[in-house]
């Protein structure tokens, strides 16, 4: 063992090679999996967490131990293979098991011999012996002569004998051995499934739904609802040809991130029911392509690549068949992000923020109609976003939002945030949203910080429009506006950031005073514009030069930190200048500690 376990650390210090892919299913996304030699026999090794690894090894043996002697028609003895266990530093483990060559699920001959009643006879033969096994699939099994070995046992359950397996469990049975021939085989109406527990503990995936659904929902009516919707997104196309819905559908969730994995089965299932076969697979051969030959050295970087395109393919067919829109299609949208990823200045910081509030109002758009939610809830752009300034590495502020969520649906707002992480914008929900509240509703149920209700609007609008408070908060009074608010009122901190603050708030007063309030620009440039009819051409290019000079080294000293003493001496330099500028124009300002 010790020299085994030499050679497998070895193997996960940067030696050895990736098990080739055989199949959509078996596209090894984080690197886990390594083939080897030892002692002259080829090998594979699977790392896992120590204790995860240790119930895996568990459940095979006791497997193994009462699926013995078992022989079934169609698959003749059935074996399971036990994999030896070799602790890794850092609480890891490598499961070792020999590599047993090409998957049922990828064999040309997969299906000789194999139909429902074959299918069924085995699942049935596994559970009377106690074994619920829903990892008893083809991609976890090896056809030899005269017998058929099984891997894979971490989600297995041992039963007391003849017990009914699990709906989840049948549902995965269904979906993959239905995907191997190519038909809907109906397992489920042919093995009885077990009553649900009352008290059942959701899993996952059923808990992120769970967060998208009605809150009043039974766990037993979100079980049904995500076993409904898995189905519908991975049973095969009656389509010759066609990519495997299955497959696909089981790599998402080791592609995605876990919201936006679940948001595939949601999505898929959708666009399937209301645009057609033909439609989804379309969109299963565009993921298909993606997919198929990619392997990288750089596992990490290969997975934010592969994220990337999947969700700029998903949304975009979510687009065309569920919501035509004009515009930009997404994929040129996000490569305009790209080109100006590491690009400075005010100019792209511009351009940038234009990108980047059309892309998240576009994506809201796509996930609020799937999960039917578009006339509950709200998006509002929020902080420089929504004022058409984006600076590098910047956030974008949003909110998903309602009368019946006043603090954002955080659910749906993480799922949105997933979505442009994976199109590499950092974005923020309600959960970043201001404290304060100088704007409160008559029911003291909803309020609003001064600044942050003065850049609310909708994406495609340059206007001010705080949406659904509108009819709970009154617009602020020349009195409230005329005096610091409760931020200002903490005082002003001595850093590039909260002078970029300092400066925009100074030109929103401007602009709310120069303005109509239904037609109050939020974007700087629109304020800009604005503001020479309230304080002059002199003054207004004054803060022009403020507003640009604070956002240069807001933007410089996000990306570097410059040398304390010349970044402090800045600070005060600019800090000096905008004092004088609000006393000289009878602005209030944050008060000095």
């Amino acid at each position: 063992m010790g020299k085994l376990a030499a050679s497998v650390r070895q193997l996960y210090d940067g030696g050895g090679e990736g098990v080739a892919f055989d199949g959509l299913d078996l596209v090894d996304v984080g690197g886990q999996v390594r083939r080897f030699r030892y002692r002259g026999r080829d090998l594979v090794a699977k790392l896992r967490p120590l204790e995860a690894a240790r119930s895996e090894r568990a459940l095979a043996a006791e497997a193994a131990r009462r699926l013995g002697r078992l022989v079934v028609n169609g698959f003749g003895i059935v074996k399971v293979c036990v994999p030896e266990l070799v602790p890794l530093p850092g609480r890891r483990a490598a499961l070792v098991s020999p590599y047993l060559g090409t998957r049922m699920s990828a064999e040309d001959g997969g299906v000789i011999g194999l139909s429902a009643p074959v299918i069924v006879g085995l699942l049935v033969a596994l559970l009377d012996r106690g074994v619920e096994a829903s990892g008893c699939v083809p991609r976890n099994m090896f056809r030899r002569v005269g017998e058929t070995v099984l891997i894979d046992w971490e989600d297995a359950l041992l039963v007391p004998a003849g017990t009914a397996p699990d709906e989840l469990t049948l549902m995965k049975w269904d979906i993959a051995w239905s995907d191997l021939l190519g038909r809907d085989l109906k397992l489920r109406e042919q093995i009885p499934v077990s009553a649900p527990d009352r008290e059942m503990e959701l899993d996952g995936f059923e808990t992120v739904l769970a967060g998208w659904l009605l809150p009043a929902m039974a766990r037993r009516d979100v079980r049904g609802y995500g076993i409904g919707v898995t189905l519908a997104s991975e049973l095969p196309l009656g389509k010759n040809g066609s990519a495997s819905a299955a497959s696909l559908g089981h790599l998402a969730e080791d592609v995605l991130p876990p919201g936006l994995g679940v948001f595939h089965s949601v999505l898929t299932a959708r666009l399937r029911e209301q645009c057609g076969e033909d439609a989804y697979a379309f969109l299963l051969g565009q993921l298909e392509s993606l997919v198929s030959g990619r392997q990288s050295a750089t596992p990490s970087l290969e997975l934010e690549g592969l994220r990337r395109t999947w969700v700029l393919a998903l949304f975009s067919a979510a687009e065309t068949c569920l919501m035509p829109v004009s515009g930009l299609p997404l994929d040129q949208l996000a490569a305009q992000l790209e080109r100006l990823a590491f690009t400075s200045g005010w100019a792209a910081a511009c351009e940038r923020a234009a990108a980047a509030a059309e892309i998240t109002g576009r994506l809201a758009a796509v996930i609020l109609a799937v999960l039917l939610l578009n006339e509950e809830l709200d998006l509002l752009l929020r902080g420089s976003c929504a004022q058409g300034v984006v600076a590098r590495g910047s956030d974008v502020d949003f909110e998903l939002s309602s009368a019946e969520h006043p603090d954002g649906h955080r659910p749906v707002e993480d799922l949105l945030i997933e979505v442009l992480a994976c199109l590499g914008l950092a974005a923020e929900g309600s959960a970043a949203r201001p404290a304060e509240s100088d704007l409160v509703s008559t029911d003291n149920r909803t309020s609003r910080d001064l600044h942050e209700w003065l850049e609310l609007r909708r994406p495609g609008s340059v206007f001010q429009d705080p949406g659904w408070t509108t009819d709970l908060l009154l617009p602020p009074s020349a009195g409230t506006v005329a005096r610091p608010s409760q931020y200002e009122q903490q005082g002003r901190e001595s850093t590039a950031k909260y002078l970029w603050f300092e400066s925009r708030a100074a030109l929103a007063r401007l602009a709310f005073t120069a303005s109509d309030i239904s037609r109050m620009p939020v974007t700087l440039e629109g304020q800009l514009a604005v503001i020479p009819q309230v304080i002059g051409a002199e003054d207004a290019a004054e803060l022009r030069d403020l507003v640009h000079a604070t956002f240069s080294l807001r933007e410089r000293s996000g990306l570097a930190r410059p040398p304390e003493d010349q970044a402090m001496g800045e600070i005060a330099r600019l800090a000096d200048r905008l004092d004088r500028f609000r006393q000289r124009v009878g602005l209030p300002g944050p008060r000095d500690l």
